[in-house]
């Protein structure tokens, strides 16, 4: 089904040339929900969508937000990769809780006999992945690296089942498709190593893919759609060579892909990476810290109040997000906040606090800096020195791909990854990059493009005869005005309210996959069974809002009580019953008092995927 790749439940190398967007997967019969785990190097998650889900929008990806309340953005989406084992190193906490235990167990200088790993992907990129490697823990101390990944997968798995359990109370574990991401960069070796430890965290091969991160982003990109006229993925033509760029906390991974059908590429050269990210931006801006408060200040810092440093951390993750390439004359300062224990340990070096240290003539930045009410204050370009070594390397990097001659052609850049998110990336890339040759996409929200391209991936392998649905389909609804929301011609007055008439409210959007005989069913209540209209429209555009858009076409509108008489003028219920055939939308209507049908044909059309 897939360039005739072997079937089989493991993975498979393919040479370079004769890539397969999806590895080798026997369909999974019966699955209900599909999660997708992605372990970043500084931050974890997992995204998941039931078949239902996928059958309606493909897009419709739900993420777990139940890590912490107190970040908000994407660090919401994602815990820590912080794992951490007690002295018989059984798993104790992942996540937010591993680091505030491991602070304590450090202030109380009780940690050394237990197994804290943060950031532990590092160690995997440096490393020739085997089945025996062995990582160092904080301090030093060397665990078989197939025991950290499998604690973790196992962890998430957990967490994911949970979730689920709460919305799908009847849903099966062995009824989950599990898709794990990792780098477009690893080998073989590397990739069974992560299948060993899916398998050792009770994940069957069965149920389980691993799919590289730059193939789950383009999966999504070949499947989103922008409004029409806009220039994506989906929208270039069969043979199109693009290059993914995945900044992510540690790396930045490059992929070349070239578009071969509607949903399947090939890779035409070896991935490549450096080790330049949201990481190296971070330490950036500690050095920078460093040439101002001094060695000693912030290596105590580090040490002595580790717990306040993290969360100090994580107060610069969330502002460096919106740090602008482009300096305008009312760009404001870049303001973060002095933690308590930071200028307390400054102080006691120094005999004086932070505050005073812009009063000094000497001091070198006294025109750029300013603190004041426990914040310091920095002129913006400051910042975006700090971000510009990681974007110079990264730009280098590129720079030296697009010299090689089966990349000189390539037409499109796609930045996805967290670090892709920054506001000074986004703009730095589209500066050096976007002209008349080539163009620069930035999928909506690029640090969760890896995460819903895997959940989307997970559907695709396990659905056979499919075809994308050209038009979303849906129904004309009516919903309770909102002033300076909905357009003052659909007001209407009834039942004594104010309505909003025409709402287009979608049941099946376009480019989802349908298989032929697929069924959509659902009931409607008609409380004025006298005037009740059924109507179906159809529209190209995403993110049309009303049937009266010049996109919408009717696809059909029948009165009810014409076509299915009940027997009493009381509120009626009927069953709506969506089946697609091969080239025909059937529609069956069920009056439930009766059990009277009534049915509408429609031709629908398709684009072949494969």
């Amino acid at each position: 089904m897939f360039l005739n790749c072997s079937e089989t439940f493991h993975v498979t190398t393919l040479p370079i040339g004769y890539h397969c967007l999806i590895m080798a997967h026997k369909p999974l019969k019966n699955y209900l929900a599909c999660v997708a785990i992605d372990i970043g190097t500084t931050g974890t998650g997992y995204a998941y969508s039931s078949v239902d889900d996928f059958r309606s929008n493909s897009l419709d990806v739900t993420f777990n937000n139940r890590w912490t309340d107190e970040y908000q953005g994407l660090l919401a989406l994602k815990t820590p990769t912080c794992l951490l084992l007690d002295p018989a190193l059984k798993f104790h906490a992942f996540g937010y809780e591993a680091e505030d235990k491991y602070a304590d167990l450090a202030a109380k200088e009780l940690h050394n006999d237990w197994y804290y790993f943060e950031r532990f992907k590092l160690q995997l990129y440096k490393s020739e992945i085997t089945q025996d490697l062995q990582i160092e823990d904080a301090i030093g101390k060397k665990v078989p690296a197939l025991l950290v990944v499998t604690e973790t997968i196992k962890f998430v798995k957990c967490h994911a089942l949970a979730g689920l359990a709460r919305q799908f109370p009847q849903m099966k574990e062995h009824q989950v498709q599990w898709v794990i991401t990792i780098p477009s960069i690893w080998n073989m070796a590397a990739r069974s190593f992560m299948q060993s430890a899916a398998n050792k965290a009770g994940i069957k091969s069965a149920n389980l893919l691993i799919a590289t991160e730059s193939d789950a982003a383009s999966v999504f990109c070949l499947f989103a759609r922008s409004e029409k006229g806009a220039r994506d993925l989906n929208s270039q033509p069969v043979g199109t060579k693009y290059m993914v760029v995945n900044i992510g906390g540690a790396t930045t991974d490059v992929t070349i892909h070239k578009r071969v059908s509607k949903i399947n590429i090939k890779e035409v050269y070896e991935p490549s990476g450096l080790s330049q990210g949201g990481v190296a931006v971070d330490e950036a801006f500690v050095k920078l810290m460093t040439g101002i408060l001094g060695e000693a200040t912030m290596d105590r810092f580090r040490v002595q109040a580790c717990n306040e440093f993290v969360k100090w951390m994580k107060e610069f993750e969330n502002l460096k997000q919106e740090v602008p390439a482009i300096e305008k004359k009312a760009t404001p300062a870049f303001v973060i906040s002095i933690p308590s224990r930071l200028n307390e340990i400054y102080k006691s070096l120094n005999d004086k606090p932070i505050s005073d240290l812009t009063k000094s003539g000497k001091f070198k930045y006294k025109d750029k800096i300013k603190v004041a009410d426990g914040k310091m204050q920095f002129e913006i370009n400051m910042i975006q020195d700090v971000f510009k070594t990681v974007t110079d390397k990264i730009s280098d990097h590129l720079n030296a791909l697009f010299k090689v001659s089966e990349i000189s052609s390539v037409l499109m850049l796609i930045f996805v990854g967290g670090t892709a998110e920054s506001r000074l990336v986004q703009q730095t890339m589209i500066q050096k990059y976007q002209n008349s040759k080539r163009h620069v996409l930035y999928p909506k929200e690029p640090g969760t493009v890896v995460l819903k391209g895997a959940v989307i991936l997970g559907h695709v392998v396990n659905t056979e005869d499919q075809r994308l649905i050209r038009h979303t389909y849906g129904s004309g609804i009516k919903v309770p005005f909102k002033e300076g929301v909905h357009p003052e011609n659909l007001k209407i007055e009834s039942a004594g309210g104010s309505w909003c008439r025409g709402v287009l409210k979608p049941f099946l959007m376009a480019g989802t996959p349908v298989k032929v005989g697929m069924v959509i069913q659902y009931e409607i209540e008609a409380v004025n069974y006298e005037d009740s209209v059924f109507a179906v429209y159809k529209t190209e555009k995403r993110g049309a809002e009303y049937i009266t858009d010049d996109t919408c076409q009717q696809v059909c509108k029948v009165w009810m009580n014409n076509i299915l008489p009940a027997k009493s003028k009381k509120p009626q219920t009927y069953v709506v019953k969506y089946m697609f055939m091969e080239t025909e939308l059937v529609i069956e209507l069920t009056l439930k008092e009766t059990g009277s049908k009534y049915h509408i044909t429609s031709d629908i059309e398709f684009e072949e995927i494969f």
